[in-house]
């Protein structure tokens, strides 16, 4: 009852949100009503505004659900994080920096690597025009024009940047047909594909950043987008002081 009532939210909620659910625990045999059921839910949206609003709204649900079926629901929070404020000044510092940086050349034995993993990626097509570069070209080279839009990944480097200026930054780690999350990715993790990728992404920020205790200017310049772009918002944690930190011993 309570994912029906959640699907049927879908259509009274702004057209950037997402909300994603699995049943963890749903009952141990088809003909037995289970004693308990659990399901997690995970809310999207582009402003924690519209987060907060959702998962308010779906607590509601369940509490409904669990007064139609006489039980009882027990909510547990696991975590939260805002979105992304990326900061344009910062965001051409570091493109100016990918340009003066030189990167590594791809060996030949790296551009063999990524083609045959090219090869077996049903992406390759969409991932070349996404980066708009050619058919037959394995690895990306060279600086992206800067990114405006924003995305639905989840980051705890929104909550920073709701706090102070800051940007995100890619570089070329895997091949450009391999799938988020796929073991393609996993593959040039291991091996030098992604090693080279990573050592840029060192320099780049290391550079940007001397350039930034250098120019005390660039700060001010970020600092002034960064109050601007807060409107006098302040960051609210979006954990409950409440919630367990997890850790391992």
């Amino acid at each position: 009852l309570m994912n029906v009532g959640a699907n049927y939210l879908r259509e009274h909620v702004t057209s950037d949100v997402r909300i994603h659910y699995t049943i963890t625990e749903g009952g141990t045999a088809p003909n037995i009503v289970p004693d308990k059921a659990c399901v997690w839910y995970y809310v999207r949206a582009l402003s924690r505004e519209a987060v907060e609003d959702t998962y308010a709204r779906l607590v509601k649900i369940a509490k409904g659900a669990a007064m139609m079926t006489e039980t009882e629901v027990e909510e547990e929070f696991l975590g939260g994080c805002y979105n992304t404020l990326n900061n344009k000044v910062l965001a051409n510092l570091v493109k100016d920096t990918m340009h003066e940086i030189p990167q590594e050349p791809w060996t030949d034995e790296e551009i063999a690597f990524a083609k045959a993993l090219n090869e077996q990626s049903p992406q390759y097509k969409a991932g070349c025009a996404a980066v708009n570069r050619p058919e037959g070209t394995q690895l990306y080279e060279g600086p992206m024009e800067i990114e405006t839009a924003n995305s639905y990944g989840s980051t705890d480097v929104g909550d920073v940047q709701h706090i102070v200026p800051g940007i995100m930054i890619r570089t070329a780690t895997y091949n450009i047909g391999a799938p988020g999350h796929s073991w393609q990715i996993t593959a040039c993790s291991g091996m030098s594909i992604g090693e080279k990728g990573m050592n840029r992404a060192a320099q780049v920020m290391a550079v940007s950043a001397l350039k930034v205790l250098n120019d005390t200017s660039i700060y001010e310049a970020a600092k002034a987008e960064f109050d601007q772009e807060m409107a006098g918002k302040k960051y609210v944690c979006p954990i409950p002081a409440e919630v367990p930190v997890p850790y391992t011993k």
